[in-house]
């Protein structure tokens, strides 16, 4: 099978922070590294013209009852992954236009029983009432601070925490969260996602306190979910968001080794167009951004909100381009 290589980027890789070529044959990435080993490589070679290259994004929660996109939209978006709640009949309209998009289904349910292929999606006052090892993977919706707090009182109880945490239950938070919420959302263990465009989340208490925190995507612009997670009042790295919509969406799902680009992962990549790549400081007293090479830290795009957001080039499933 030929390879493609992509090079004259600047390619996201936590193998190798500046790697400007990438190469992959199938569904599978072969190599990250450097121009000077690309031009010389057999196959397929795309002059990238300093684009900047990506893991596929993933957004970690997409209610059907709330949007009427299609996975052809999203794939445009740059969004190849995407855990879809629904009605049974909702699910299986998206499939039909899903294409090649990556689909996790939840299924809304009153009992825990679902559809071949699916897994329960459950509100919060339904929840409340199942034993997690009833809904084993169950993605429960928690839509307000009183369902949030019901929650949290449920589990207080070790036994029905560990038990969730066994079931692999995850959490989509659509309520607001306040300082009060942070420390037992950061004990849980469970996969929580929520939508930072929606409301002022506290996400980098969250993260600080260790919640696994993933993002439901603005399909029509994923970035500006992005920069609404790093330009809140308590906004996070832009590093850390970018993991929010790449690995840590994968692993909500216990797919511990995607949302990478590494020898051995999935070629799900994204070609986008940008201004500047840029890596914000690490010392939280320091709002400024940081464009030093000497870091060792692979850089993002620059999302001030006087800087346009990247726009997708060329989206690849499988390591095949989607038209």
């Amino acid at each position: 099978m030929s390879q493609t290589v992509l090079y004259n980027a600047d390619v996201y890789s936590s193998v190798d922070p500046f790697a400007n070529a990438i190469a992959f044959a199938g569904p599978e990435v072969l190599w990250v590294g450097g121009d000077e080993a690309a031009t010389v490589m057999d196959g397929r070679l795309i002059d990238c013209q300093e684009d900047f290259i990506t893991p596929g994004l993933t957004t970690a929660a997409l209610d059907l009852g709330h949007t009427a996109v299609t996975g052809t939209r999203l794939l445009a978006a740059g969004i190849v992954s995407a855990h879809v709640l629904g009605t049974s009949e909702q699910l299986t309209a998206f499939a039909s236009s899903a294409g090649v998009l990556r689909v996790t289904a939840y299924e809304f349910t009153s009992d825990g029983s679902v559809a071949p292929g699916h897994r329960p999606a459950l509100r919060a006052r339904v929840a409340l009432e199942l034993s997690p090892q009833t809904a084993p993977e169950a993605f429960v919706v928690i839509d307000t601070l009183d369902e949030l707090r019901a929650m949290e009182a449920r589990l207080s109880d070790s036994t029905i925490l560990v038990a969730a945490q066994r079931a692999a239950w995850r959490l989509f938070v659509t309520a607001p969260i306040t300082e009060a919420d942070i420390a037992a959302l950061g004990s849980w263990g469970l996969g929580i996602t929520i939508a930072p465009s929606t409301h002022d989340y506290p996400i980098a208490q969250l993260l600080a306190a260790g919640a696994q925190l993933s993002f439901s995507l603005d399909p029509e612009s994923p970035w500006a979910t992005l920069r609404a997670a790093v330009f809140g009042p308590d906004g996070t790295s832009g590093r850390a968001a970018f993991n929010a919509v790449t690995r840590f969406a994968h692993r909500a799902i216990d797919d511990v080794s995607g949302g990478v680009l590494a020898p051995g992962a999935s070629a799900d990549l994204v070609r986008w167009r940008i201004g500047n790549l840029v890596v914000q400081a690490a010392d939280e007293r320091v709002a400024a951004w940081s464009t030093d090479p000497r870091s060792g830290t692979a850089g993002l795009p620059d999302l001030s909100p006087d800087q346009p957001l990247p726009l997708p080039v060329t989206v690849y499933v499988d390591g095949s381009p989607i038209d």
